[in-house]
């Protein structure tokens, strides 16, 4: 009678745990549906200006006083620098730092870092694994694309956040933006090859951070076309293209999505207006990926891409944690990075390749 009753608890036990399971399951489907549904209402707004408009007060509303003084010290940044940097229209400039004397030092320590650092295309045993689960692992970004560096990493090579906060990298971004921006993520990418078709940012996208942004890729080795070369459309035509597209997928009862293909692009002449980087090492785009569609790491079979990246955004993202205490005396630069030692604030490091 006991072992019976036992039983039948247990029956009970493990329907009991299916339901719940079951109801997890659509409550996280909810989730994301909602999850995606605000991010295509962001990027809606963020391409039309009275969406514009409200998500530039808002991000003044959360801190004013901040906004504020980041203002004044790009005006008083601006009194006395006059370079150039991004065209405002476009949203980008090609820069070559091979010959500029601060660039040595960061390259050779980017190449050591990646001596020690570097790792294979598969994980150990990718070949034994079962299909499945070797399918799910190449539908991931991180199949082709590495972050490469830690917190850790950035204190003990402190030249590349130096050379992070320079006239030429903070400058252009501060000046672009009308603003010193946060420096959010110093980082090595790794693009390396993935067969099969093109996913996540191997397609034509644009970053969710912010209104503007600016990004720095920075070739550390030379790129041409087998490297994969980072590609781009420049903003003033990006946002046609993205109008003609959406006009193009209604007509043919194609789904919305955020990602959009070559053949998307072309179809509205968007290919003319490419611009692709290659070139020696220290050459770099500087670039606004939130303005304008980009994409990259297409490598083919036998080589790899390695970039120095930079990011500044106007508003408080994912963040590297910095050294601020090393620029308590400049207020520009410490205006750049203090935001990244802020409780609760999102860290890199938990994406860190080698977690």
């Amino acid at each position: 009678m006991l072992r019976r009753v036992g039983g039948l608890v247990a029956r009970a036990a493990r329907r009991a745990r299916k339901q719940a399971t079951r109801r997890l399951k659509g409550f996280g489907e909810v989730s994301r549906q909602a999850r995606r549904a605000q991010k295509d209402l962001y990027f809606w707004a963020r391409q039309n200006p009275g969406g514009q408009l409200m998500l530039e007060t808002a991000a003044w509303m959360r801190a004013p006083n901040d906004r504020l003084q980041r203002r004044r010290a790009a005006a008083a940044y601006f009194s006395s620098k006059h370079e150039g940097g991004l065209d405002p229209s476009g949203g980008f400039e090609v820069v070559s730092f091979d010959r500029m004397p601060e660039f040595a030092p960061v390259l050779a320590s980017c190449r050591q870092l990646f001596d020690a650092k570097r790792v294979e295309s598969r994980p150990e045993g990718f070949e034994s694994w079962p299909a499945d689960r070797q399918a799910k692992f190449l539908s991931r970004k991180q199949s082709f694309f590495r972050y490469l560096l830690t917190d850790q990493d950035l204190r003990r090579h402190p030249e590349l956040v130096e050379f992070a906060l320079g006239d030429r990298t903070l400058g252009a971004a501060t000046r672009y933006l009308g603003m010193v921006p946060y420096l959010s993520h110093v980082d090595l990418v790794y693009s390396l090859p993935r067969p099969g078709g093109n996913i996540d940012s191997q397609l034509f996208h644009l970053d969710p951070e912010g209104l503007r942004q600016v990004k720095f890729f920075i070739q550390i080795f030379d790129v041409g076309e087998p490297q994969g070369p980072f590609s781009f459309i420049p903003a003033d035509t990006t946002a046609r293209v993205l109008h003609d597209v959406a006009v193009w997928r209604k007509q043919r009862g194609v789904a919305p999505s955020r990602r959009y293909s070559d053949e998307e692009v072309a179809a509205v002449g968007g290919s003319r207006a490419l611009v692709t980087v290659q070139g020696p090492a220290g050459t770099a785009i500087a670039i606004d990926t939130s303005r304008c569609l980009h994409l990259g790491s297409r490598v083919q079979p036998g080589t790899f891409r390695l970039m120095l990246y930079l990011q500044y955004c106007t508003t408080r993202e994912q963040t590297n944690a910095f050294d601020v205490e090393r620029f308590s005396g400049e207020e520009m630069r410490r205006l750049a990075v203090c935001h990244s030692i802020e409780p609760g604030r999102a860290r890199f490091d938990a994406y860190h390749v080698a977690r």
